[in-house]
């Protein structure tokens, strides 16, 4: 079994609801700062459902942003704060929401990312964004499911210029191995076809950049260390550890201008030739 202290983020580190408050707290500012369209619909159920944030300009480049929660839990209210920085720098962000495990499994989970990211490219115009210049990011389970996106749906690759994972998990054989997986209740089958690191990325051609925090736990580091280790030789991947930032602190960059993630979305805001596209 995988060790608890690596995954049940809540016991090691017992002041994460300050860092939940901020977000809170922050997203209810943005929301308040900024022209905003809430809870658009993408399906039926509730949970299918974007915040967006329109640019000024039309065609201008979509931030997309997935947020975590371990597939099972969270909601984008929580993460609206990430679209200051790029609405001030005319981009149109979109924060998704999604059905949860265990009112769906995995692949059904994966299936409403695709659905969404279609929709806000369908919508992109009325909302003054560019279809075909989308940049996708998410947290820790939201890294994952921004990765899987663009390796799942080749349709949809030509129109992802980058990819920004905080804190991803992509080797889903640990969650199965843990107590999380009374909820989430991960297949061998699921793990295999379902983990970013058993899926063919030389057909990533986008600048992917992955980031942690210095003080994260090990598995998380090593999720992403280990992504970027085995694949840099065939896929544009970048890995940025941020210093004394644990797992909750670290989605915070997102909202800061001056944070290298941030930069990083600044400086892949369209295709460039090195996408080989």
């Amino acid at each position: 079994m995988t060790p608890q202290n690596q995954l049940d983020l809540r016991t090691v580190h017992p002041d994460y609801q300050r860092f939940l408050d901020i977000n809170e707290g922050e997203s209810q500012r943005v929301a308040k700062s900024y022209s905003c369209h809430l809870n658009q619909k993408y399906g039926d159920d509730p949970l299918q459902a974007i915040d967006i944030f329109p640019s000024e300009l039309r065609a201008s480049p979509i931030l997309i942003f997935i947020h975590g929660g371990y597939w099972r839990a969270l909601d984008k209210m929580s993460y609206r704060f990430v679209a200051e920085p790029f609405v001030k720098e005319n981009f149109t962000v979109c924060v998704v929401n999604y059905r949860l495990i265990p009112m769906v499994n995995m692949e059904t989970l994966l299936q409403d990312i695709r659905d969404a990211i279609r929709w806000i490219q369908q919508k992109a115009n009325l909302y003054n964004g560019d279809p075909n210049a989308m940049i996708l990011s998410g947290h820790s389970a939201g890294g994952h499911l921004a990765l899987m996106a663009y390796l799942m749906n080749q349709n949809l690759r030509s129109s992802i210029t980058a990819i920004c994972s905080l804190s991803g998990i992509f080797d889903l054989a640990p969650i199965r191995n843990s107590y999380l997986n009374e909820t989430l209740k991960l297949t061998k089958k699921e793990v295999e076809d379902f983990s970013v690191s058993n899926m063919d990325l030389s057909v990533l051609t986008c600048p992917t950049l992955l980031s942690v925090g210095s003080d994260e736990t090990n598995l998380f580091i090593e999720q992403s260390k280990d992504l970027y280790t085995q694949y840099t030789k065939i896929a544009p991947l970048e890995y940025h550890e941020y210093g004394h930032l644990n797992h909750y602190q670290i989605v915070h960059q997102l909202g800061k201008k001056e944070s290298p993630l941030v930069q990083f979305i600044f400086d892949n805001r369209q295709k460039t030739a090195s996408d080989g596209r």
